[in-house]
């Protein structure tokens, strides 16, 4: 039996008065930020500190002498539990789950858990971590004798043949309520197999039973296998990931793993184009890897940053030696019958495979990784430019005597010359396209030959001027494109579909996220505050695809209209900084009421030869495409902004068009669900808009909300750079958005009501309704 253990919490800050809270819950995201934050850029400049989270719960006479045991799917980190005073786990990874065994240090009647959580001693993340118990936890109650193994491996799909391994007594197969197959552990027939794949999401449910104890578990049928011949095939079909890297948080709910928050997610990412996410750079929740089996995602689960080099201070390199086994059984244990895992990445941008040592380090975790389960390949995002400068004595992190577990100083007190990651971002913003080349050739052979040969397919982050030497020189060398730019893109791509070996591509990032912040942002500085977000995603944080995003889809061959974009005109007296991943700033707009006569820069991305601009009937001008691009100028006037795709004797192929908004502008509240049970999630865009619904994306000022019949859960919008949070009930516009999201009560209705100087107030209600009803 599990149960739900996420309600009924009191959590305890240093200084402050204790809160009920419920789970999951992110100490970080209403932590201060502040200047002088160890963290930095890092987190957003959001700290982390030390919490302590207790529940007191009731164990019946029917629970007495069963095994009981909480599971923690996430504890940011450094996490002690104890049960009645008695420490029942320790665990220090904060991205990995574990069970904590409380079957003899409970009593009948009520009883005392404490979480103590320690995130004090930073930096310890290159990105926002969070803090606390931030994905769920459930008690599993059972049997002193329950089945501890269920392992699902397709042996075959023509027929389909599974191997399931456990030690369980009998295992049925069932097709929703359809019993499809019964038999003992060992080798099961599934006659006339439904197959999945990310296009087709078939899921069977496992059910194994012994004289003590019944296991339940969905799982799809499918055969997994790669080669240079073939590439990576999927049920004897060879697929081409269309891949995104995506971090942990969820924006403006900080790092709280939300069921409804990944299928969102999942969903919108799937919707545009993606067929593949990479996990970076730490272990998928069961959350995620259940959505991307019911969805329809391939994953690539990734264990580490890093490995035994530190890239921050307190990271995980100061436990890697003692835990990395430990850590590596737990991903590999929650991925094992997941359908959607593709592939095990050990693995980021680890400098460590610029030597000796460090290969063998490589080939050992790929072994041990193949020792747990066989039958996914083994890889690792290497970064050859880094490698090279590793291998100059160059970007390589030097402790300054012993290291010490003790918090380091504030301000100005305390800094970290960049190394690692750091090194390599702060160069790419330098380099530009001398990145290309400097991977390539003999110094970036050398540099990831070892990397290669240790792992049954190599990463390759930023490293695509390697693909063609590489498939010419190493036929039987498998790769993917662990980490790329969108700009890259057509380039890449091209590649992806030449060379069987060459499996794949994933942007970073697919969606924007907490932390490294500004990176990839074009930021404007009349935008004040501290660095917040990346800016670096392909779709921004609250969820709207970005022009980077059609563009991808273009190279894709997944749009068949151009799309048009539009640099922002109230912006056009600022140059922004820009960072080396995102390409654009443009918007799908041609709604700027004010900037009448301000010169607009239009991109258009399409597939075609040529693109022929017009604006109000009256032709512009056609421009050659290079690249999926053509980018025009022009001074702004209301109307229609058309822009046709040609052939190369000038034949329209296809064609779309921006309009002008209407002149009236409107607040409008625009939930994304008109119905959710009580405890659901529910995402609230918060928009100005003309009456017809074309947002007005230069209208930025402040937004106020308030929420009756539900809780608000998180408030903010995709700027970049601000010194506002997410906790609060009001928050500015960035591009004519903001986002709300909230929880809904147990009353009839949840009514959401935005307000904002000079505009009319705005409302709309979510029907609240059964759990059945739904």
């Amino acid at each position: 039996m599990t149960i739900n253990f996420n309600d009924n919490w009191t959590f305890l800050r240093e200084g402050k008065e204790p809160i009920s809270v419920t789970l999951p819950h992110d100490a970080m995201i209403t932590e201060p930020r502040r200047a002088s934050c160890r963290n930095g850029v890092n987190s957003g400049y959001f700290p982390g500190g030390k919490y302590l989270y207790e529940k007191v719960f009731s164990v019946g006479e029917d629970m007495l002498g069963k095994s009981l045991a909480l599971h923690f799917e996430s504890i940011y980190q450094n996490a002690v539990v104890t049960v009645n005073d008695k420490e029942a786990a320790r665990h220090l990874y904060g991205y990995t789950a574990f069970d904590a065994d409380i079957s003899d240090l409970v009593k009948l009647g009520e009883n005392t858990v404490r979480v103590c959580v320690d995130n004090s001693l930073e930096p310890n993340c290159r990105w926002y971590s969070g803090s606390g118990i931030i994905r769920p936890v459930t008690l599993l109650v059972r049997d002193r004798n329950y089945i501890k193994t269920v392992h699902i491996e397709t042996v075959s799909i023509d027929p389909a043949v599974l191997r399931v391994e456990t030690d369980g007594d009998t295992i049925e197969i069932y097709d929703g309520e359809t019993l499809c197959a019964s038999g003992k552990p060992g080798e099961i027939t599934v006659p006339n197999a439904k197959l999945w794949t990310a296009e087709t999401p078939h899921l069977y449910t496992c059910v194994v039973r012994s004289s003590t104890d019944e296991r339940r578990l969905d799982f799809g049928i499918r055969k997994l296998e790669w080669s240079t011949k073939n590439g990576l095939t999927v049920n004897g079909k060879e697929v081409l990931l269309r891949g995104g890297c995506i971090h942990h948080d969820h924006g403006v709910l900080g790092a709280c793993e939300y069921r409804e928050s990944e299928e969102r997610r999942i969903r919108l990412l799937k919707e545009n184009g993606f067929n593949a996410i990479r996990v970076a750079h730490n272990p998928a929740s069961q959350i995620l890897l259940e959505t991307c089996d019911r969805l329809g995602m391939y994953v690539m689960n990734e264990t580490f940053d890093g490995w035994y080099t530190p890239k921050t201070y307190h990271d995980y390199s100061r436990i890697f030696w003692d835990h990395w086994k430990e850590d590596i059984t737990a991903m590999v244990e929650s991925s094992r019958n997941h359908p959607c895992v593709v592939m095990y990445s050990i693995g980021n941008e680890v400098t460590e495979t610029a030597s000796e040592k460090g290969c063998k380090v490589c080939a050992e975790m790929r072994d041990y990784v193949h020792f747990l389960d066989p039958s996914r390949p083994v890889t690792a995002g290497i970064n050859v430019l880094l490698n090279v400068y590793t291998n100059k004595g160059l970007g390589i992190y030097r402790d300054k005597g012993e290291y010490r577990p003790e918090p380091l100083p504030e301000a100005n007190g305390y800094k970290e010359k960049k190394s690692g990651s750091a090194f390599f971002n702060a160069l790419a913003r330098q380099l530009g396209g001398l990145m290309f080349t400097m991977s390539s050739g003999k110094k970036g052979d050398k540099a990831s030959r070892g990397a290669a040969e240790a792992l049954d397919i190599i990463g390759l982050n930023y490293a695509a001027s390697r693909y063609d030497e590489d498939a010419k020189n190493y036929p039987d060398r498998m790769m993917v494109g662990s980490e790329t730019m969108a700009g890259d893109l057509p380039y890449n791509w091209e590649r992806v579909k030449k060379y069987p070996q060459l499996i794949g591509d994933f942007v970073w990032s697919a969606w924007d996220y907490l932390g490294e912040a500004c990176i990839g942002d074009w930021t404007y500085h009349s935008y004040k505050g501290l660095p917040l977000l990346a800016g670096q995603g392909m779709i921004d944080i609250t969820g709207k695809p970005l022009a980077a995003m059609a563009f991808m889809q273009t190279v894709w061959g997944l749009h068949d209209k151009p799309y048009i974009g539009v640099r922002p005109l109230n912006h056009n007296h600022e140059k922004p900084s820009t960072g080396a991943w995102q390409f654009t700033n443009a918007i799908d707009s041609w709604t700027w009421q004010g900037y009448e006569g301000e010169k607009a820069i239009v991109e258009v991305y399409t597939n075609a030869a040529r693109v022929r601009l017009s604006l109000n009937g009256r032709e512009v001008s056609t421009k050659q495409v290079k690249n999926c691009k053509a980018i025009f100028r022009l001074p702004y006037t209301p109307g229609t902004l058309k822009a046709e795709a040609l052939d190369d004797s000038g034949v329209v192929l296809s064609c779309s068009e921006l309009t002008t908004g209407g002149k009236e502008t409107v607040l409008c509240v625009r939930p994304e669900k008109d119905t959710a049970a009580p405890g659901e999630i529910v995402y609230v865009p918060v928009e100005f808009t003309d009456p017809s619904g074309e947002i007005k994306p230069y209208i930025e000022q402040r937004v106020e909300i308030q929420v009756e019949g539900g809780e608000l859960l998180g408030f903010g919008s995709a700027l970049c750079k601000t010194d506002e949070v997410f906790d609060k009930t009001f928050h500015d516009s960035y591009r004519g958005r903001t986002l709300a999201v909230l929880r809904a009560g147990k009353a009839d209705k949840v009514t959401v009501t935005a307000s904002s100087a000079g505009y009319a107030t705005a409302a709309a209600e979510i029907r609240i309704t059964s759990i059945d009803s739904v």
